[in-house]
């Protein structure tokens, strides 16, 4: 009878009870936490992973299958609000979407910038047009036989590595062909050149090497050949893009 109530079996008893705490505790996880202080570090690809009502996942910072750190953040319903991945090169990249999943605003992994969106940049014409019954846009070839910059604009702020342009180019008729070249602050980045009329993009044309400068000067030239008919020359989109 006196060993029951002995200091040694109370003992064995509070530890007994402290361990069934310490595996409920266990069992349940952390309800509730509040860090006044300091911070939660995660060491060791540990991860933080938050999981709604619907065992969707919201939240996922930490590692890949691969075991390269990403993020992921999701609406309720699991379409991607904004996450991070790597290309097939390797290069890491972030990506803002819509509730779709539409790209709206992601990184260039190759040179920097941006990738989405494409700008566009606008050019104003520094000519009169020969005509436009065709409904675009043409110089008498003969006027540009000598190189003539006939469209000009700025760029406040390079933000994207590459820039295109889509217009209406070659012979109108006659025995013509042109030489297209855009100019970025007085340096030839893209040059091409058409014979037979065609509507089409050209480029995409580097525009790296300017990043983050402001105010940059954009031009596209015109040199005809052959002396004859006319030249088209009509501008429809030009527009700064990804790698």
């Amino acid at each position: 009878m006196g060993q029951i109530n002995s200091p040694s079996n109370l003992l064995d008893r509070i530890k007994r009870a402290e361990d069934e705490l310490r595996r409920m505790r266990a069992a349940i996880g952390l309800a509730s936490a509040t860090i006044t202080r300091g911070g939660l570090t995660l060491l060791k690809d540990a991860f933080l992973r938050m999981v709604d009502d619907n065992d969707t996942q919201i939240l996922y910072f930490g590692p890949d299958s691969q075991g390269r750190q990403i993020i992921r953040i999701r609406r309720e319903g699991g379409s991607d609000v904004m996450w991070t991945g790597f290309t097939a090169a390797g290069n890491q990249f972030w990506r803002l979407t819509d509730r779709f999943n539409r790209e709206l605003f992601s990184d260039d992994t190759e040179t920097g910038g941006i990738a989405r969106p494409w700008l566009p940049v606008v050019l104003y014409p520094l000519f009169l047009p020969t005509s436009t019954v065709s409904g675009y846009w043409t110089v008498e070839t003969a006027t540009v036989t000598e190189s003539k910059v006939l469209w000009e604009g700025r760029i406040p702020l390079v933000s994207h590595p590459r820039i295109a342009i889509n217009g209406v180019w070659g012979a109108i008729n006659g025995s013509t062909s042109a030489t297209y070249e855009l100019i970025a602050n007085n340096t030839v980045i893209g040059t091409w050149t058409e014979t037979a009329l065609i509507v089409g993009t050209r480029g995409p044309f580097p525009l790296a090497p300017l990043l983050d400068a402001t105010n940059v000067s954009l031009q596209l030239r015109v040199t005809g050949t052959g002396g004859t008919g006319r030249t088209a020359v009509q501008l429809l989109a030009c527009y700064t893009r990804q790698t």
